[in-house]
């Protein structure tokens, strides 16, 4: 019985150990949180300090400025000038000289002394005919000149006929007056001068020049100035300088007066046929500037207005114009097309820009200038144009523009006022008809 109660106490008193223990672990966590929660809070709080003095800082520094960018233009000058409205025609080249040269007389072809499309200058001999035939035929007129020479010297007895002759002139010009004064016809004039003749040849008039017809003289006189044109005639020359073409013959080949030798071509000296509407007369007349372009050769010639016709085409309703060029080279040829615009309509002194600077805004036309680094607006109205500038007639806002202001041609259809700009390059109005002397 002790033993148990024995028992039983010592398991009491360990269960209350057990009880105790726990107890005084129990206490020391609550306190452990709490220092940990205690901690939690002010670091929390120590934070949203720091953020909040952050958030100061923040809004009293400034904030940095953004950099602008530059649009990058081509700008031109405005000039003051004189504004060409051309007139445009079309046409053709063709060669101021080309020429068929034919023989004038007949013969046997001795020799020819140019090739196919050789260059010849003028006077240069072409071909010559045998002339053995017209020598014998000069030799026998000049022994019949010498003896009717002969027969004269014998027949004429050195009487004076010359106060008979003058006395036929004195009459023959009072029958003019007469018929010129009404007093007498011209079949009555012929009539009586007829019948002085007669009668002045009876009284000795004209006995030489009948002495020279009855012996033979003055035929053999005709028949040696004949016979000497057709030896000149037996050598061919250039007429003017040029190209050969066109040749068939051979030597020793017989031809016949009005035979073909050769054609030749001057292509040097050329010019430009064109056909200007009747609706654009009024601006033409010689000495206008004009530029010449050749299509197929890609290039232009400054060039004046030489020859206008005086006569108007039925069916094109066009005036023929001639302009004149050169062709050293010889790379323009006869036959080409051209194109030809004419200095027409001339207005002087005009306040020109680039068509290209044109903008048209909210339906108005407008450029911009250049104005130290930035873009400015200018509201225009609008001239006379041609194919390269514009005429400003008038400023309606954003001025002014005068010469030597920049204006923006290019890069320039999203810009808008006031932007930053800058000028990569400054071109000059390229318009053919406005003096370089013009330009700044």
């Amino acid at each position: 019985m002790s033993d148990r109660l024995v028992s039983l106490r010592a398991l009491f008193a360990c269960l209350l150990v057990a009880v105790l223990m726990l107890g005084v672990v129990a206490c020391g966590g609550d306190a452990s949180d709490d220092e940990n929660s205690d901690d939690a809070a002010g670091d929390a709080a120590e934070t949203a300090e720091k953020e909040g003095e952050a958030e100061e800082k923040k809004k009293e520094k400034p904030k940095k400025p953004r950099k602008e960018s530059a649009t990058s233009v081509y700008a031109s000058a405005v000039i003051h000038g004189d504004l060409v409205i051309p007139i445009i025609a079309e046409g053709s080249i063709r060669a101021r000289h080309a020429a068929d040269i034919k023989f004038e007389i007949g013969g046997r072809v001795e020799r020819i002394w140019v090739e196919e499309g050789q260059r010849v200058r003028k006077g240069q001999k072409l071909a010559t005919l045998d002339d053995r035939e017209y020598r014998l035929a000069l030799e026998e007129a000049r022994s019949r000149f010498l003896q009717g020479l002969g027969q004269l010297a014998v027949e004429e007895d050195g009487y004076d006929a010359k106060s008979a002759e003058r006395v036929l002139e004195e009459q023959q010009a009072e029958l003019k007056k007469l018929e010129r004064d009404g007093a007498i016809t011209r079949k009555e004039r012929l009539d009586r001068e007829l019948a002085l003749g007669m009668e002045a040849v009876r009284n000795g008039a004209y006995r030489r020049e009948l002495l020279e017809v009855r012996s033979g003289l003055s035929t053999a006189r005709a028949d040696i100035a004949r016979l000497d044109l057709d030896l000149e005639r037996t050598v061919i020359f250039a007429p003017f300088s040029g190209v050969i073409t066109g040749l068939v013959l051979t030597a020793k080949e017989r031809v016949q007066a009005g035979d073909l030798l050769v054609r030749l071509v001057d292509d040097v000296n050329l010019e430009a046929d064109v056909g200007v509407l009747e609706s654009d007369l009024a601006g033409l007349a010689p000495g206008k500037a004009a530029r010449l372009t050749v299509p197929a050769l890609g290039e232009t010639f400054d060039v004046t207005v030489d020859v206008v016709s005086p006569e108007i085409d039925d069916a094109s309703r066009t005036c023929s114009a001639l302009l004149r060029i050169k062709s050293q080279d010889g790379r323009v040829k006869p036959g080409m097309f051209v194109r030809a615009a004419i200095a027409g309509e001339v207005h002087a002194d005009t306040l020109l820009v680039p068509r290209e600077a044109i903008l048209t805004r909210d339906g108005r036309p407008m450029l911009f200038r250049v104005e130290k680094d930035r873009a400015k607006w200018v509201y225009v109205q609008l001239g006379k144009r041609n194919d390269y500038v514009v005429e400003i007639a008038r400023i309606d806002q954003g001025g002014p523009l005068d010469d030597g202001t920049l204006v923006i041609v290019d890069n320039h259809l999203t810009l808008t006022h006031d932007a930053k700009v800058k000028v990569r390059k400054t071109r000059p109005i390229n318009d053919p008809w406005v003096s370089s002397t013009e330009q700044p």
